[in-house]
């Protein structure tokens, strides 16, 4: 029961199940579009080698619980972006965010955000959602 409680919440919390979600929707890149903030980023800061490094929200913000992996699928607490470089968050079983650095244009961040939601266990199949979506620095 608390397994099952524990995946619902989970399903909720990332959009998955959202009977007010566009069928080519994601909420999580509706809440990035939004507020300008990635979905399990505490932070995001601009390099002076044209750069991005982008720090897990370990305890606070939304995705807090996702775990952030590097390049090389290692998982860290921070990763630092060129363009091209891609990193991924994840809960291991449901929840697959992936941001890639497209380019950084007058202090501004282009990153693509790739949502994949695999409710399979669910009964339902996966979902997935890519957009490219242009941000601001911030701290948390």
């Amino acid at each position: 029961m608390k397994r099952n409680l524990t995946l619902f919440l989970l399903v909720l919390i990332s959009g998955g199940c959202r009977a007010d979600r566009a069928p080519n929707s994601s909420a999580t890149i509706d809440y990035i579009r939004q507020t300008g903030r990635l979905w399990g980023v505490a932070e995001v800061s601009l390099n002076e080698n044209s750069s991005i490094t982008l720090v897990d929200a370990k305890s606070s913000g939304v995705g807090l619980k996702l775990m952030m992996r590097d390049s090389n699928n290692k998982v860290v607490d921070s990763v630092t972006l060129k363009p091209g470089r891609s990193c991924t968050l994840s809960d291991g079983h449901h929840v697959f965010i992936t941001y890639e650095l497209r380019a950084i244009k007058q202090g501004r961040i282009i990153i693509t955000v790739t949502d994949k939601f695999d409710a399979r266990s669910f009964g339902d199949g996966i979902k997935r959602t890519k957009e490219t979506i242009t941000i601001s620095p911030y701290k948390n």
